[in-house]
């Protein structure tokens, strides 16, 4: 006894935490909303308490603009409020902000009332509204509710007790004023009971709806769990059976083969069962989407009929198929749908027709309709079995000692499939007469840009031990040998030499399967592995020609390990064969997306397995060659472009060069006209002032340098270009790099160059060639500078020289300009190479100053940094 009130008492403290929890979600769900509504109803106090000035006018004209000062005031402190009430974030805030906020009108209203002295004013009618607004608006709790009527109503009776209470002077209107506070109590509390309450429910169906979603996904595992569990026997048992029946020693053995016929039959009807449920599963999750395809109905009925028949004839039924197409011979459905519908319907009349009778299967298609009618005329039902005919595992005979053997399945499945196709079946039938199923589905044509030849329907051989498990579970004792017949050729590659044997790895947690895959597959080098994580060591390890893994392993699955083998670089091409008995499309495509690249389904027969392993390591070292020779090509191709590169640089260097002679000919005549127009100008000296003699004699220099340094340049384009062997001397350094300074002075206008240069320092080296790779380095530099968007650094060029520890004289040449990239860097000293607009150079200045580099043996390296800068560095040897 005293258990049971602890257990009650445990129970009530249970509901009560549970009811508190659930109180605080319910406030926290409440706090926008009620936010919104308190807002709102700020917005309307405000503006009625704007239009109420025109009822003053009317009653209180005397008053009127004293109530509108009044009227003026509370509005803005509501209109206040409401800012202030879109940044509040906490609870309690809000509910202290929103009771002040109620009470501005009440205030406003009582204190024109009493400015008015009239008891009986009809202004209460403003304090009932506010009343009755709170509680239609305000999303209030009960004891938010009680404490605004209590304030309302005692400051009102405040208000008439100071102006002394009559009967009709402030009594009445104090009555209202209660009467209608205690309504909007009242109507709180219901409003707020009734908002709980359907929040309770909200969130009881979310729960449920969470726990029955929770129920689906433990369905679908469990049967995807039984449905491996089952397929695997399964494909022990047929396996074998079909080794055994095509071995020669048992061919001719009576017994054996009618032993082998019960073990095939009841494994047929072991499976049958099995794809019936799973079918139906597969039906109610919605995960087995329709297929259609283009189905030719002629064909359709007779190739069912034919293989009906033989089943018929060993009871000695008449089985009839007929077909009318009224010009559509072609319809776009799923084929494998509308064979289980008649199947079922069909096996269904044969096994409830006595011998000697008959069974009819028409189809008809008529206004886009297919009508399928299958009737017989055999034992037929009473009204009351025909109420429960579609319902699922129900039959009519429920007795130990039942006639008909089922599960109450097959009708159930033909009535799912049916409504999956947007049809209606009905069933017509009356007791030793006979039954007739009726079914009409939705029967587009195929578009015309769909063909036959693109929509061939294939039976692998798992669909062929479906379609003979559907036919065995027609008549159980009949012996009917309907089946699949052994195909001719198929033999293991057992001869095939050892250099030559491809490696395998079989991956299965059950011994007994891995030991079936191993013997059925005698031509090939086997590697076993127990589970995932043995799988993945392996393949890693011996890099098989192709893996078979099962679905369901212990330490990862073989989706998982297909992710891991795909994710490493020696792995990832080395095809993949899942073994699997979920045949639905989801998990199929989990796997494709994992890298998949075949699926055997369970249960599978050696032929299949020996045929897809066969052509996917025949795709596989397919595939491997056609890379090889991809690689192969891609090589020979870029040498192809490298040779192309090469005789067109060869080709505008040859054009440039018989350009450049033709250029230095027509230069050397003007030359030689300015060099002598010079050394007479030179004659007029004398003829000058003392005081402008020397200017006159300085300019004339430098214009005879000018000409020096252009006639040098000629001679050096034309050495080299025509691939002379440059003069070489002592030069220094320094007066060097300031003669190409000078030549550039107009390129660099605006530009700090800073030299860092010993006067003394001296070089081996052709001057003018030299000359030419600095003024060519100035250049680049200065245009890099302008190129540069950032103007807020200074423009600048720094050259520096010195010896290296190597005996090396290293010149480096820096400036601040837009910098080079790393792809460019690659290609800045080819020829033709440029980033600049067209007419603004032929990318040959950095060509030619590497040419020039060579020739004098140095060599030259590049850093740089987008937008930051670029600094070149030449190494040129102390003696050539």
């Amino acid at each position: 006894m005293r258990d049971s009130r602890e257990t009650i008492r445990g129970m009530e403290k249970n509901n009560t935490s549970q009811d508190k929890s659930m109180r605080v979600l319910f406030e926290e769900a409440e706090f926008a909303p009620r936010k919104k509504s308190i807002k709102g109803f700020l917005l309307l106090a405000a503006g009625f308490m704007l239009i109420g000035a025109g009822i003053d006018l009317m009653v209180y004209p005397y008053l009127a603009e004293r109530f509108f000062v009044y009227r003026m005031y509370s509005t803005g402190v509501l209109l206040v409020g409401w800012l202030v009430m879109t940044r509040v974030r906490h609870q309690w805030v809000m509910t202290v902000l929103s009771h002040v906020l109620v009470l501005v009108p009440v205030a406003a209203i009582e204190l024109m009332i009493y400015d008015a002295r009239d008891p009986a004013s009809s202004y209460y009618g403003g304090v009932n509204i506010v009343l009755v607004g709170v509680a239609l608006l305000l999303r209030w709790d009960l004891k938010d509710s009680i404490f605004n009527a209590l304030v309302c109503v005692c400051s009102f009776f405040g208000v008439m007790y100071s102006m002394g209470l009559t009967y009709r002077g402030g009594l009445i209107p104090s009555y209202f004023v209660l009467v209608t506070a205690v309504i909007a109590v009242l109507a709180t509390y219901f409003y707020s009971a009734s908002r709980f309450r359907e929040f309770s429910l909200v969130k009881e169906i979310r729960e449920t709806n969470r726990q029955l979603r929770a129920m689906d996904e433990t369905k679908a595992r469990f049967f995807a769990n039984i449905s491996h569990e089952l397929r695997t026997p399964l494909t022990l048992i047929l396996g074998p059976l079909e080794n055994l029946r095509l071995h020669k020693k048992y061919r001719k053995d009576t017994l054996v083969i009618e032993h082998l016929d019960m073990i095939e039959d009841n494994a047929m009807r072991l499976l049958r069962l099995i794809n019936d449920i799973l079918d139906l599963v597969k039906l109610d999750s919605d995960e087995a989407a329709p297929r259609p395809e283009i189905v030719d109905v002629d064909d359709f009925v007779n190739s069912l009929t034919r293989d009906l028949k033989p089943i018929a004839q060993l009871k000695n039924i008449q089985l009839y198929g007929r077909s009318q197409t009224q010009g559509q011979p072609h319809v776009w459905l799923d084929r494998d749908r509308l064979e289980k519908i008649i199947l079922n319907l069909a096996v269904n009349a044969v096994k409830f027709t006595s011998p000697g009778g008959e069974i009819t299967i028409s189809v008809s298609i008529e206004g886009g309709q297919m009508t399928i009618v299958v009737r017989d005329n055999g034992e037929g039902m009473d009204s009351d079995t025909l109420s429960n005919v579609f319902v699922r595992f129900w039959q009519a005979d429920m007795s130990a000692k039942r006639k008909h053997r089922g599960a109450g399945i097959g009708l159930a499945l033909v009535k799912s499939l049916t409504d999956s196709m947007e049809g209606e079946i009905s069933v017509e039938s009356e007791l030793h007469i006979g039954t007739t199923f009726t079914i009409v589905i939705p029967a587009p044509e195929p578009d015309a840009d769909v063909s036959m030849d693109d929509e061939i329907h294939t039976h692998d051989v798992l669909e062929q031990f479906n379609e003979k498990a559907r036919l065995r579970g027609v008549i159980r004792a009949s012996g009917a040998n309907v089946g699949l017949s052994p195909q001719e050729g198929e033999t293991s590659e057992v001869g095939v030499p050892a250099e030559e044997r491809k490696r395998i790895l079989i991956a299965e947690d059950e011994d007994a399967m891995r030991a079936f895959i191993v013997r059925q597959l005698e031509g090939y080098d086997v590697i076993e592995a127990r589970d995932g994580a043995e799988a993945i060591r392996l393949a890693q390890k011996e890099n098989p020609d192709l893996c078979i893994l099962d679905f369901m392993m212990p330490e990862y699955d073989g989706v998982e390990v297909t992710t891991r083998l795909r994710d490493g670089a020696g792995t990832a091409r080395i095809p993949i064969i899942l073994v699997t008995a979920q045949a639905g499309e989801s998990a199929r495509l989990d796997a494709l997306e994992a890298g998949v690249n075949d699926f055997l389904t369970k249960p599978f027969s050696s032929v299949e397995l020996l045929a897809r392993t066969r052509n996917l390591l025949s795709s596989s070292e397919f595939e491997t060659r056609l890379a090889e020779n991809n690689v192969y090509l891609q090589a020979a191709y870029g040498q192809l472009k490298e040779q192309e590169t090469i005789l067109v640089q060869t080709e505008k260097l040859s054009s440039l060069g018989r350009m450049s002679a033709g250029i230095v000919h027509e230069i050397n005549n003007p030359l030689n006209y300015t060099q002598t127009a010079l050394y007479a100008l030179k004659s007029f000296e004398r003829q000058l002032e003392e005081d402008e003699r020397e200017d006159f004699l300085e300019v004339l220099a430098d214009a005879r340098e000018g000409v020096d340094r252009v006639v040098g340049i000629v001679h050096g384009l034309r050495s080299f270009t025509r691939g002379d062997v440059a003069t070489m001397a002592e030069v220094g350094v320094a007066d060097v790099v300031e003669s190409a300074r000078k030549l550039c002075s107009h390129a660099m206008s605006g530009i700090e160059f800073q030299s860092d240069i010993d006067p003394e320092l001296e070089m081996e080296g052709n001057e003018i060639q030299l000359c030419q790779l600095f003024v060519n380095m100035f250049q680049n530099a200065s245009r890099a500078i302008q190129v540069k968007e950032d103007s807020e650094s200074c423009p600048r060029i720094l050259v520096s020289a010195d010896l290296t520890d190597s005996d090396e004289l290293l010149i480096k040449i820096r400036d601040n300009g837009c910098g080079i990239s790393k792809e460019d860097i690659k290609r800045i000293f080819d020829p033709f190479f440029t980033k600049n607009d067209v007419g603004e150079g032929m990318g040959l200045g950095l060509s030619i100053t590497y040419r020039i580099i060579d020739q004098h043996g140095a060599r030259i390296e590049v850093d740089s940094e987008l937008g930051e800068f670029t600094e070149f560095s030449l190494y040129f040897p102390k003696k050539i």
